[in-house]
């Protein structure tokens, strides 16, 4: 009895320990096959609770950016990125940088969920999955100047 006890009291030490390991490695590796061309929607962005944001990449390099953070209305931002995998950067179309300098790509296996994280201080990370934009919303979007792309503070990217 007193070796079965011991047995198992080394068994749960075992398991126990199997949990601690180098915090290195709970960042996430890139994975899948995943593309930034393409349509995505925002799912989820630690920065902030309420914005609602589509994005959409094209193959020669452009983007386009409908968001909706403080406003009842989208605004359109377009401008120029770079894609280095696994690392994102890129420049709105008056050549204001993007808030941060570049962000750390990673897909899920089958592409259809992309995770940026920012490779600043701040550490942002936000969560698209592929959707096409809504008419309603390409079609009603305020187009955006350096003044009022000042006033949506913060920014998507």
């Amino acid at each position: 009895m007193k070796n079965i006890k011991l047995l198992l009291i080394g068994l749960a030490a075992a398991f126990a320990l199997t949990g601690c390991g180098d915090s290195s490695k709970d960042t996430p590796e890139p994975e899948g096959d995943g593309n930034v061309v393409g349509s995505w929607h925002l799912v989820s962005w630690s920065s902030l609770q309420s914005a609602d944001v589509y994005l959409s990449f094209s193959e020669s390099g452009s983007f386009d950016i409908y968001q909706r953070l403080y406003k009842p209305e989208y605004v359109h931002l377009d401008g120029t990125y770079s894609y280095d995998k696994p690392t994102l950067s890129g420049r709105y179309s008056d050549n204001t940088p993007w808030g941060s300098a570049s962000y750390r790509v990673s897909f899920n296996a089958d592409g259809t969920r992309m995770t940026l994280t920012s490779t600043s201080s701040t550490s942002d990370v936000s969560v698209f999955v592929k959707a096409e934009i809504p008419s309603e919303i390409t079609s009603g979007a305020l187009e955006s100047t350096p003044q009022s792309r000042a006033e949506d503070m913060p920014r998507f990217l």
